[in-house]
């Protein structure tokens, strides 16, 4: 036993050493060598904490979902706060539900559940609703402006039929010209050049119509100082003459121009249902719009006729009248009430004329197309 243990402490330096215990050795490592690697008995170390994700990540994902939000309000063109508000509300609540989904399915696996992963998961899916969206809703854009500018281009060569069909101030200078080039495009465009075309048409018509009877001197007609030095009343009376002689001209123009709107629907480059659209509407009204049009020529007729009954109680009756300066002054108060009745009646005409050519204009449709 003494030569054992000597030998036991020469072996101290060696890697590996064995005591005897009961009749087997037992073999242990020697932990003051060097190379041993040493055991602790302490807790284990603790995991890694998963990647965060960085500002750059966070800020281009906020900047997406708030450009994708914005772009869908805006698009709506919301009237009120209110609206805006539950435009909002609504489009988020979709996201994040389209979120929540793809996020469940990408966390089936490990790797895509750290945060980091998450986020750009987010960002990759609001850039790919963003692509998505963009193009529809810019085209949606885009279409929404060019209606509103043919509408507002519209609008005002109606007004301007309006003004006219009002009565306007009855000199051919003030009739506006209007130019048919659209300033909208697409569709909508092709529209606002058919309006403006049948627009322009009709308000040069009248231009026209009021040129010439301004040549002919009908504007005239009761001027005081003229009928004064008007012998016998013969220039009154071919100046009626020849305005008479005018109205069947421009009544069939005024009836070309509404028989010719089909033919004009036809040429548009808009889509055959759009078309057909048109077509029926102008054929539903076409009868009624050719019974008014047809009504205020003649009415036109009749406040001519008119007028020459009130040359006639002149003639009739030149000793009991006279001019004073701007003025025609009676001298019998039957022959004052009589020209007033004749007054009446031009006035009822004339503004019978400017209710049906309002609702004329009433029927003409807007830039329809959605």
């Amino acid at each position: 036993m003494g030569r054992l243990a000597a030998r036991r402490r020469r072996l101290t330096g060696l890697e590996r050493v064995f005591t005897v215990q009961g009749p087997y050795p037992v073999f242990v490592r020697d932990m003051t060598h060097p190379q041993a690697p040493a055991s602790t008995a302490g807790p284990a170390a603790p995991a890694a904490k998963p990647p965060e994700p960085g500002w750059l990540l966070k800020a281009a994902t906020c900047l997406v979902y708030s450009g994708m939000l914005a772009w869908t309000v805006y698009s709506r063109r919301p009237g009120t706060l209110q609206e805006v508000a539950m435009l909002a509300v609504g489009s988020a609540l979709v996201v994040a539900v389209f979120l929540l989904i793809v996020l469940g399915v990408f966390s089936l696996w490990k790797r895509f559940r750290t945060p980091r992963n998450r986020l750009r998961i987010v960002l990759g899916t609001g850039v790919f609703l963003l692509a998505a969206v963009a193009a529809p809703l810019a085209e949606r854009h885009h279409q929404d402006r060019q209606r509103n500018i043919a509408n507002a281009e519209i609008r005002k060569a109606i007004d301007a039929l309006r003004l006219q069909a009002g009565g306007g101030s009855g000199a051919p200078e003030d009739v506006p010209d209007i130019d048919p080039a659209p300033k909208a495009s697409g569709p909508y465009g092709e529209m606002e050049r058919a309006l403006k075309t049948v627009a322009g048409e009709r308000l040069a018509q009248h231009r026209a119509y009021l040129q010439e009877l301004k040549e002919i001197g009908l504007p005239r007609l009761f001027d005081a100082s003229r009928l004064a030095r008007d012998s016998g009343l013969i220039e009154s009376r071919l100046i009626l003459e020849q305005a008479e002689k005018l109205v069947p001209g421009y009544r069939q123009r005024s009836l070309e121009v509404l028989n010719a709107m089909p033919a004009l629907v036809r040429s548009l480059s808009i889509s055959d249902s759009e078309k057909a659209k048109i077509l029926k509407a102008l054929q539903d009204s076409r009868a009624a719009s050719t019974e008014k049009l047809t009504r205020v020529w003649d009415l036109e007729t009749q406040i001519l006729h008119e007028f020459g009954l009130m040359i006639t109680l002149l003639d009739d009756n030149r000793q009991f009248w006279y001019a004073d300066r701007t003025e025609l002054m009676f001298g019998r108060d039957d022959d004052l009430r009589r020209f007033h009745q004749h007054q009446d009646a031009v006035n009822r005409m004339a503004r019978e004329q400017e209710r049906l050519a309002t609702q004329s204009l009433a029927a003409m449709p807007q830039a329809q197309l959605r």
